[in-house]
C-alpha cells in the first residue's frame, strides 16, 4: 500500500509540530499520573484550535515556538494539510478520552491516552505521523470503492 496523505501550498515548520507532540505526551503522561483528565480537556480545545483554525491561537504551538527559538533547532517546513488532519484526529481522539472517563470508566480512558502518547511520540520522536496511514486507510476503504 503507498501511503497517501491530504496535500496543500500551505506549509508548517515540522519542528514545532514534533515539539508540540512531546508537550502532547507529556501532559498526556501527567494526565494520567495524576489521575486528572481536565488536563485532556485542554488538549481537546488546543488540538480543535490547531485543526478548525489557523492554529494561531494554540497555548502548545506558542510554547513549542518559544522552545524552538530557544534551541536555535532547524527549520523544516512541511506540507500543513497532513498536520491538519492529524489535529483533527487528535481533536477527536482526546475528546473521546474526555468522554469515556466522564461516563466512569477510567480504565478505558487511561488505555486511549495511552495509545495517544504513543502516537504523540512517534511524530514527536521519530517524526511518523500516524494520521498519515489513517488517511491513507481511510483513502483505501472508502475513497476507492467509490471509484469502481
Amino acid at each position: 500500500m503507498d501511503l497517501t496523505c491530504p496535500i496543500s501550498a500551505e506549509r508548517i515548520n515540522e519542528s514545532v509540530v514534533r515539539i508540540i507532540a512531546i508537550l502532547t505526551a507529556i501532559i498526556t503522561v501527567i494526565c494520567i499520573l495524576m489521575g486528572n483528565y481536565w488536563a485532556m480537556v485542554f488538549l481537546t480545545i488546543d488540538f480543535a484550535i490547531r485543526a478548525f483554525t489557523s492554529g494561531k491561537w494554540s497555548i502548545l504551538r506558542m510554547i513549542a515556538s518559544q522552545i524552538f527559538k530557544l534551541f536555535s533547532l532547524p527549520q523544516k517546513m512541511k506540507d500543513l494539510a497532513p498536520k491538519k488532519f492529524a489535529a483533527t484526529m487528535g481533536f477527536v481522539f482526546c475528546l473521546l478520552i474526555s468522554g469515556v472517563y466522564l461516563l466512569n470508566f477510567p480504565n478505558l480512558a487511561m488505555g486511549l491516552a495511552i495509545v495517544l502518547i504513543i502516537f504523540a511520540l512517534l511524530e514527536g520522536v521519530f517524526a511518523i505521523c500516524v494520521g498519515c496511514y489513517i488517511y491513507s486507510f481511510y483513502h483505501l476503504l472508502f475513497l476507492k470503492k467509490g471509484e469502481e
